[in-house]
């Protein structure tokens, strides 16, 4: 059997980029001891591995976190599991490593790294997903591609970019292949998704060959190929493999296409099984003729013909199956278990800090050219305290403070605050005065040559102020603006098992400054920073505004292009970008009356891809052919003259019923499924075969997920263009549960 080269071509084109490189580390609060410098004696490293999900569901980045933990603790090295803000605080980590960016954003100012090894398309559906992934400090990318894709996104922006190699992978583990004669097939799921290849694991069961682990609940459907649960803890799956001797490793459309691969082919891998595989880019290139292959474009049915006749060779020949699991298991040890993977990550963090401003400039350096102005509210003293010690703590050196204070509010910095700023001016303003008017008053009072607000609640992260000079002379713009989290609103939620509220990230997307709302949807006041005579015109005049004097402030400079980006989080508001605005939309209106409004250079959010198919369809371009049902009117176009049969008898089917019941002119005749006959919402239920003639002189309409699978088993029986309705079902999901998000925030439990 041949041997595979020492680097496989995927990761010949990805190294470590350490001469451009990104990240921050602004840590919350000081370590005590020597300045870190992202290096311990033993060369390791402290780990937060950020798992976004409630401890009690049963996600796949669970058991990951799991994995990296143990390999983790075999390098040496200090690591946790974190699910809160609070807890990665605490442990006050070298590296925080999210496991799912696309849920959560970074949300402190420790170096966050996203495991970038989610192909966008699954998440393309949700800009918020989006926004979250852009917002950490570098990338860990299964490809050149997913890292070319980060270069792409922030090549405007003054961010260097820093990416390292990572796969959903196993630890080193060395188990003795022990394929036999009577061996079955590993497959494990959450079965997040439904009833995921409904056709080849039912063949597949039928057959014997097939060991499905899991939870019960979700696989009732199999159950008589049912083995068993397994505890999320790292090893016991990777064990359960390796008793079964050979696994089935599949992947969704959507990692094929961007050529990332599952972590089923490591643990296969690492647990010394024979591993069965669909034609994936990186497993073909990295473990070659190690691993048997199917074509899974031909459909379920072919599919698992062809996993049978390698489950009836395997089991024929258990000598040569094993030597293949050792050849693959070696690749694996070789190149891809955690502990190699982690080994760049001490040189990548200690490169990074420097270049984005993490290492604090030495003792004695001069004052940075920085006015914050910090609006004090009657009450507020405490939060007025915690943001100035957020700015004492700038790694950029000491920055200036104009604190405007309401009337009568008597009390004074302490001495050791004061000897960390660059200088302190206290402003007294009268009880009269809206909150917006002592901002404009604390504008005036700057000095500096740089200036910006810290509005209440907000606190920059410590690299904050050194990131946004970094960027502008970078840039050579007169002001400059990065990312902040912000709170998230009730209908922005997405349905997922997160451990907590989360804020979302803005300040990733091209800026709209046709008007303050435009504006406050992708830039935060709090992250601006603007050279002062760039402000002299619009301080001359105090437009008098309430809560939205900080968003039409933001407006207006951005609508004075240019405005560049640093494209690094270094800020978390309390307040939204938006705040103040709906109370005085009419005033600000009559303000931004006379203003041209700018050249439209800028975009919004793309509109939401349609999927035509699910992300686990063996063959979507096969479903992207057929004719489709998008909308309402589209029914219109339906033929009123023939009976319409729905293929699928579950919640899509229900949805199109309901649907067609609003046209007089359609008649739906009844539904279609593969595997069941019956009676579904007072109407017959049969398989496709046994009303075959009646069909062709019918309007087929899929109603199921499995697209390409029905329309080949309908053109079997000579039904060659049915209507794709899986493009109004999502879209009617989708606007169900924006609906349900609404109502939550109108009326809350």
């Amino acid at each position: 059997m041949p041997r595979l080269p020492i680097w496989p071509k995927s990761l010949r084109a990805h190294p470590v980029h350490a001469t451009d490189a990104f990240s921050h580390d602004s840590v919350c609060g000081r370590r005590k001891g020597p300045a870190v410098t992202g290096m311990h004696p033993n060369g390791g490293l402290r780990v937060a591995l950020f798992e976004p999900f409630a401890k009690e569901a049963e996600w796949a980045e669970r058991e990951l976190s799991l994995r990296m933990l143990s390999a983790l603790d075999t390098k040496g090295w200090e690591a946790v599991i974190v699910r809160r803000a609070a807890e990665i605080d605490a442990f006050n980590p070298d590296l925080v490593v999210s496991l799912h960016p696309q849920v959560t954003p970074k949300l402190t100012g420790h170096l966050t790294m996203a495991c970038d090894w989610n192909p966008p398309q699954l998440h393309a559906s949700h800009r918020f997903f989006a926004q979250n992934e852009r917002s950490y400090d570098g990338w860990l990318t299964v490809n050149e591609g997913m890292r070319q894709r980060m270069a792409d996104l922030f090549w405007p922006t003054a961010r260097p970019l820093l990416t390292a190699p990572m796969y959903p992978s196993s630890p080193a583990l060395a188990l003795e292949p022990k394929l036999g004669p009577d061996s079955r097939l590993f497959y494990i799921g959450s079965n997040w998704d439904g009833r995921r290849f409904p056709l080849m694991l039912s063949m597949l069961a039928q057959a014997g060959v097939l060991a499905l682990h899991g939870r019960r609940d979700r696989w009732e459907y199999l159950a008589d190929a049912f083995t068993g649960e397994l505890p999320f803890d790292g090893h016991s799956v990777i064990e359960r493999a390796n008793a079964c001797g050979m696994g089935l490793c599949l992947h969704l459309q959507p990692h094929v296409e961007a050529g990332i691969p599952n972590m089923r082919i490591f643990e296969l891998s690492a647990a010394g099984a024979l591993t069965i595989a669909g034609h994936h880019p990186f497993i073909m290139d990295a473990f070659g003729d190690s691993v048997l292959y199917v074509d899974t474009t031909a459909g379920e049915l072919e599919t698992a013909e062809q996993i049978l006749t390698h489950v009836a060779w395997a089991r024929a020949n258990p000598a040569r199956g094993r030597a293949m699991a050792r050849d693959a298991q070696a690749v694996f040890l070789e190149k891809f278990s955690l502990e190699v993977l982690f080994d760049p990550l001490p040189d990548l963090v200690a490169d990074a800090r420097p270049r984005l401003g993490l290492t604090p400039v030495r003792s004695g350096a001069p004052p940075v050219p920085v006015d914050l102005v910090l609006p004090v509210d009657e009450g507020g003293w405490d939060d007025a305290l915690q943001r100035l010690e957020a700015v004492a703590g700038q790694t950029a050196g000491p920055v200036g403070v104009v604190l405007v204070l309401p009337d009568g509010m008597g009390e004074t910095v302490p001495d050791r605050l004061v000897r960390r700023l660059a200088s302190l001016r206290v402003l007294p303003t009268a009880d009269a005065l809206s909150s917006g008017s002592r901002l404009w008053a604390g504008l005036r009072a700057t000095e500096a040559e740089w200036v910006g607000i810290l509005p209440p609640g907000a606190r920059p992260f410590p690299n904050h102020v050194a990131a946004l000079l970094a960027a502008a002379e970078n840039l050579g713009v007169d002001g400059v603006h990065g990312g902040a989290l912000q709170p998230m609103l009730p209908e922005e939620m997405v349905e997922l098992y997160q451990a907590e509220l989360r804020p979302t990230a803005i300040g990733f997307d091209a800026v709209d400054a046709t008007n303050p709302a435009s504006t406050a949807a992708t830039l935060h006041p709090a992250s601006l920073l603007v050279r002062r005579e760039r402000l002299k015109a619009m301080l001359r005049r105090d437009p008098e505004l309430g809560g939205a004097a900080a968003a039409f402030l933001a407006h207006r400079v951005a609508a004075q292009a240019p405005l560049g980006c640093s494209g690094l989080l270094t800020m978390r508001a309390a307040d939204r970008a938006d705040a103040g605005l709906a109370e005085e939309q009419e005033r600000l209106c009559r303000l931004t009356a006379f203003m041209p409004v700018p050249s439209a250079t800028t975009v919004g959010p793309p509109p939401l891809p349609e999927q035509v198919t699910c992300y686990f369809d063996f063959d979507p371009k096969f479903a992207a052919r057929l004719p489709r049902l998008c909308r309402d009117s589209d029914f219109a176009a339906l033929p009123g003259d023939r009976p319409i049969y729905l293929y699928g008898a579950s919640r899509g089917g229900r949805i199109l019923q309901m649907a067609l019941g609003k046209w007089e002119n359609l008649s739906l005749a009844g539904f279609l499924d593969g595997m069941r006959k019956g009676k579904a919402w007072d109407l017959t239920v049969t398989t496709p075969e046994a009303v075959a003639d009646a069909l062709r002189d019918a309007t087929v309409i899929i109603s199921s997920q499995y697209v390409s699978e029905i329309a080949k088993r309908l053109l079997r029986v000579g039904i060659a263009d049915p209507y794709n309705a899986y493009p109004f079902i999502v879209r009617h999901i989708r606007s169900e549960a924006s609906q349900r998000l609404r109502d939550a925030s109108v009326h809350p439990a």
